[in-house]
């Protein structure tokens, strides 16, 4: 991160050091969630599956999930959940259908149709101590 506000070019970096460049380096969701993010957040894991019907961008911060989709013509589409109110983030690994969920807000979130690369990384990033805040 080399600043205190994350540009593209910064969300590019961090998918580098993640090993996810060539998976999501030239999405579109990069210059919406470049907009939203706090300064100084860190992006711990990124994956892209089907939500709700529909193609999106899953973040995974120190401080939040996010879902995200742009499309040409509409506003972007944007779903944040606290960390603090996440639970039992789990995965299904198949050939072709595989999976990501978590619980927040009393429901079942899932992202079907994930990279298989990214299945241990979103684990790993949603069970990361939460930061403290003063």
């Amino acid at each position: 991160m080399a600043g205190s506000r994350q540009g593209v070019k910064e969300i590019r970096e961090r998918m580098q050091e993640l090993y996810v460049y060539d998976l999501y380096g030239f999405r579109t969701e990069l210059k919406t969630l470049s907009s939203i993010l706090y300064p100084y957040e860190k992006i711990n894991c990124f994956a892209t599956g089907i939500f709700k019907g529909k193609r999106r961008m899953l973040v995974v911060t120190h401080y939040r999930l996010i879902i995200l989709s742009t499309g040409f013509g509409s506003a972007p589409e944007i779903f944040a959940f606290d960390r603090e109110h996440i639970s039992d983030p789990r995965f299904t690994k198949r050939f072709f259908t595989s999976s990501i969920s978590f619980d927040a807000e009393g429901k079942t979130i899932e992202l079907a149709m994930v990279s298989r690369r990214v299945l241990e990384l979103f684990v790993w990033a949603v069970r990361q101590p939460l930061p403290k805040r003063t």
